[in-house]
């Protein structure tokens, strides 16, 4: 693979994650999950996604087919599963069938010979590190903190009841500070950050911790933690390693 079908590639990959998951709002999520193929948001977002892939590839000879193509087959896929119970497998098969249509888009455009390198920001948009490094990003922010949101939901149900005096999306956006500072610690070579940031964490918990009575809470907060420090310590050394081998 020559070094702009490498920048293409993540770069697809770049356009997927910000389509799917940055540009995408709970409130249509939501409403394709209330009306399924009926949703306008459906379609919208399916919308919104093809035009996305088209910038990040640049191929705008080729908007012919990509356009209807990813239109077509993100709405398809959606639909599927906004109709189906949400829940890890959900998510991954979504998520799956995505990539293999971008796989699909990026064999086509690899052969006919596009050239990411004339893209946008040409330094950084065709360097196979930067995009590295930023796909990291993406990809720890915004679609981990999807799945650890359906991975922790059954734990979540077990304290149904009790009195929530947190802040609506907090835990959240907790989280995704978090992984992005320990990425962060990981990639600049300081990894006593991540022991650093664990104990900062501790201290503010410990009011909450402390208490025999919240042990449940207890419990979640740490499986929470554990996950997203695993996360964010895998997805930090493939980054490395990744970047390690591009040229």
């Amino acid at each position: 693979m020559v070094i702009s079908d490498q920048a293409l590639l993540l770069r697809l990959l770049i356009g997927h994650f910000l389509a799917d998951f940055l540009l995408q709002s709970q409130l249509e999520v939501r409403e394709k999950q209330a009306k399924v193929w009926k949703a306008p948001a459906l379609y919208f977002h399916a919308g919104v996604y093809a035009l996305v892939i088209l910038l990040a590839s640049s191929a705008w000879k080729q908007v012919f087919w990509i356009i209807p193509a990813l239109f077509m087959s993100h709405a398809l896929i959606d639909g599927w599963k906004a109709s189906r119970e949400k829940n890890a497998v959900t998510f991954i098969a979504d998520q799956s069938g995505h990539l293999a249509i971008l796989a699909v888009v990026f064999f086509f455009l690899a052969q006919a010979g596009t050239d990411p390198a004339k893209a946008f920001f040409l330094k950084l948009w065709g360097s196979p590190r930067f995009l590295s490094v930023f796909l990291g990003y993406l990809i720890l922010l915004w679609p981990v903190g999807r799945l650890m949101n359906v991975l922790t939901a059954p734990l979540r149900r077990q304290l149904e009841g009790k009195t929530s005096r947190g802040l609506e999306l907090a835990g959240f956006w907790i989280g995704c500070l978090e992984r992005f500072f320990l990425l962060t610690f990981i990639l600049s070579g300081y990894p006593g950050g991540a022991a650093l940031l664990l104990g900062l964490k501790s201290l503010f918990r410990f009011g909450e911790i402390k208490d025999p009575e919240n042990r449940k809470e207890t419990e979640y907060i740490l499986i929470g933690t554990l996950l997203s420090f695993g996360f964010a310590l895998a997805v930090g050394l493939a980054v490395k390693c990744l970047t390690r081998m591009l040229p």
